[in-house]
């Protein structure tokens, strides 16, 4: 099969992506992304404007896969909900085994940039809060008791996985993290509760915290 050409906009994302993971935002200068992407430097400010610009396409394609996921994959699977939920975890894997994967970009993003850079943290939040919201939605489709506590509890243990797949370059934590989700699933008939809103409060209290 003849490889599909990618076009100057692809190539500068697809180089920014694994440039700003794997050595990080600012670390990497627009030089290297250049020379990365092998694009001519009007490229750049032709389909990004700036590198700041660049980052938030490289959020944008983050958000785009975990929604792909959670709007179209999970919900073209034919089993259970909580079926569908495990599948999640089997989704990762198969990104944690890509080479190019190096974590994922807002936990990177957050973590590197300084307190007073509200931009980073306000898109990271934002998108982390829509992923976090899909995933609530289907923890209520399987019937959880308390839908939020639980949801809490795989949002925990999926960042969880992303961190230990990025620093240990193992796919299996994976397949632990799935391990793990089998036994919240099981137990989620006797969860305590949660205060109202308590998921959105601590989304923002650990991204105020990173």
């Amino acid at each position: 099969m003849k490889a599909t050409r990618k076009s100057t906009e692809e190539k500068l994302l697809l180089a920014a992506r694994r440039l700003f993971c794997r050595a990080g935002i600012h670390a990497t200068g627009i030089t290297r992304i250049l020379e990365e992407a092998g694009v001519a430097r009007a490229s750049l400010y032709t389909h990004y404007g700036s590198k700041e610009n660049l980052l938030k396409a490289v959020f944008d394609t983050e958000a785009n896969m975990w929604f792909h996921w959670f709007d179209l994959d999970l919900p073209g699977l034919e089993c259970s909900a909580r079926e569908r939920i495990l599948a999640l975890f089997d989704l990762l894997e198969k990104w944690f085994e890509k080479e190019d994967f190096f974590g994922c970009v807002f936990i990177n993003a957050v973590a590197e940039h300084e307190k007073d850079s509200a931009w980073v943290k306000d898109v990271a939040v934002t998108y982390r809060d829509q992923i976090i919201s899909r995933l609530g939605a289907l923890v209520g489709e399987s019937g959880a008791k308390d839908p939020d506590i639980v949801t809490q509890k795989l949002g925990l243990i999926i960042e969880g996985a992303i961190v230990t797949a990025m620093v240990t370059q193992n796919s299996q934590a994976a397949h632990i993290a799935r391990l793990t989700a089998e036994d919240i699933l099981r137990c989620m008939e006797c969860s305590p509760s949660l205060p109202e809103g308590s998921v959105s409060s601590a989304t923002a209290a650990a991204m105020e915290s990173a």
